[in-house]
């Protein structure tokens, strides 16, 4: 798929951080065109279904899907902090209305501040708007100076059974849809923005995505006084190598518990 490999794109330097274990190269090129990596097991020691790539990367038992998307969280963060003071980035801000209710405890049957209707004699109450009420990553002054954004991250798996009868650029159209839907409003409210991460587990970056990579490679090749488009190169490839690491994490580790495990 074009667009996928822009972790082959750079020379790996330990500098730069985008040094790969041999077993990371060669699962991902395995996945790049459609092989089975080699040594994985007949079934998931997690819930025991048939261990498929697709069950590998989208099996929720061990909490491995959580940790590849905070793999792309802290990465983002760590990029943010690059650009900008660190004391203006942040990691799992509360998303909040003007009133200081959370995106999900404004739900049907929640009261909204607004005094009731003397007409009516109820309450008024607001349309749910999400079932989550934290972002990824905030940064103060990414687009605008003295104003937050709110950067919410998703990795999904376009080989998936229900997206299997769509496009890639369908499915991270959805998912950058669904994230505004429940979000947008509640982050302009409250005079901040709002902005989607959404990636595929090859690496690939949606259309908003995209735009922050430029906003953030932007920023850094001011403060670094170095070459624009080396520097795009640079964001492009740490973000899409923190999601395709995680691909062999989910393909090779452990999801049964231990008895050191809680």
């Amino acid at each position: 798929m074009a667009g996928c490999g822009a972790w082959l794109s750079r020379l790996p330097t330990r500098f730069e951080g985008n040094q790969v274990t041999a077993e990371e190269w060669h699962d991902n090129l395995s996945l790049r065109y459609a092989l089975r990596p080699t040594g994985l097991p007949q079934q998931c020691d997690g819930c025991g279904s048939n261990f498929s790539v697709e069950h590998a990367l989208n099996c929720k038992k061990g909490g491995l899907v959580t940790w590849r998307h905070n793999d792309a969280m802290y990465e983002w963060a760590d990029l943010c902090k690059r650009a900008l003071p660190a004391s203006s980035v942040g990691t799992k801000p509360y998303i909040f209305y003007g009133n200081g209710v959370r995106a999900e405890q404004r739900g049907p049957t929640t009261p909204a501040t607004d005094p009731p209707s003397e007409e009516s004699g109820e309450e008024e109450t607001v349309e749910a708007i999400g079932d989550e009420a934290r972002g990824d990553v905030s940064a103060r002054g990414f687009h605008t100076q003295r104003q937050v954004t709110i950067f919410d991250i998703r990795v999904t798996d376009t080989d998936a059974p229900s997206y299997r009868n769509r496009t890639s650029a369908k499915v991270i159209e959805a998912a950058e849809k669904e994230k505004c839907n429940k979000y947008d409003a509640a982050c302009r409210e409250r005079q901040r923005d709002f902005v989607p991460l959404v990636y595929l587990v090859d690496g690939l970056p949606g259309q908003r995505a995209k735009a922050a990579e430029k906003r953030l490679a932007a920023l850094l090749a001011s403060k670094w006084d170095r070459p624009y488009s080396d520097v795009m190169n640079f964001v492009r490839v740490r973000m899409s190598l923190a999601v395709v690491r995680s691909n062999t994490l989910l393909l090779r580790t452990e999801r049964a518990k231990s008895k050191y495990q809680r």
